[in-house]
């Protein structure tokens, strides 16, 4: 998809899913674009960096009077990173954080009121064009902004607004922490097969292209419910009924999950403070 009207891009932090959602911009081959990478732990010598051809530069060397500044530091170092910030923004910077738990209100307390600042919460699957992105404002935001930040993250993967803050956290422990949820019940049952008997190799291709199986056949199920899709698998008196009613029973997994993103919002409201 074209982005004719993005033309700099900074990102401010370059772990994983700094890395991830560049991965994806340049996946999408985005037209005169140039993606400055701004991370004091990140050097030339990165393999990615290098592969790339992006360019590093340090926060006090950078032009950030204008373009997109991409906030996506670790929460712990997002307060001396905004006050290395504050002097070096104008009316012309759009401010887009995807720093877990810190409110837009947080932001502001370093860059006032004159920058646009959008909240987002992406996730890794970015890297490959298949992420899931939810964005909030408090701000008016033009139409040829609105289209610029979401053709931005439309290029790496589907987005979609909320117009409630607060939700940000239920998203953060859904969606932007789901990839790890995922992963791990595919190792739970990589395990499984091995300790029943499989080799390893076959056993991680055996789980993966069944996740991977059943996660497009959902894309492609449209009009069919989860709940429906599951049902389709479940013969009667067969051996999927019979696993699904150890999960099932007592509302075993909901409750185990339930607690688990329980945990993940206490967290995610707590580095909010």
């Amino acid at each position: 998809m074209s982005l004719v009207s993005i033309n700099k891009i900074s990102i401010l932090g370059f772990g994983r899913m700094g890395k991830a959602m560049v991965s994806g911009w340049l996946e999408n081959d985005l037209p005169n674009t140039s993606i400055n990478i701004i991370d004091p732990n990140i050097d030339n010598n990165d393999k990615f960096i290098q592969k790339s051809k992006l360019q590093i530069i340090k926060i006090d060397e950078a032009d950030l009077s204008d373009g997109i500044i991409i906030l996506a530091v670790k929460p712990q170092v997002i307060n001396s990173v905004l006050e290395q910030l504050k002097n070096k923004i104008t009316s012309k910077t759009i401010i887009v954080s995807i720093v877990a738990g810190y409110s837009i209100s947080d932001i502001r307390k370093y860059v006032g009121n004159n920058p646009k600042v959008i909240r987002t919460m992406p996730n890794t699957p970015a890297a490959i064009g298949k992420g899931m992105t939810v964005l909030f404002t408090e701000d008016k935001l033009s139409k040829d902004l609105e289209s610029i930040v979401e053709k931005l993250f439309d290029s790496i993967g589907q987005y979609s607004w909320i117009m409630d803050e607060s939700l940000m956290h239920i998203v953060t422990a859904i969606s932007g922490s789901g990839p790890a949820y995922y992963y791990y019940f595919t190792e739970c049952l990589s395990k499984i097969a091995q300790e029943n008997g499989l080799e390893k190799e076959f056993a991680d291709i055996l789980v993966k292209q069944t996740l991977f199986g059943s996660s497009s056949l959902m894309d492609f199920s449209h009009g069919e419910s989860l709940s429906k899709l599951r049902q389709n698998v479940t013969s009667p008196g067969g051996t999927t009924e019979a696993a699904l009613k150890i999960l099932i029973e007592d509302d075993k997994l909901h409750s185990l999950l339930s607690s688990a993103i329980n945990n993940a919002l206490i967290k995610s409201k707590s580095l909010s403070k």
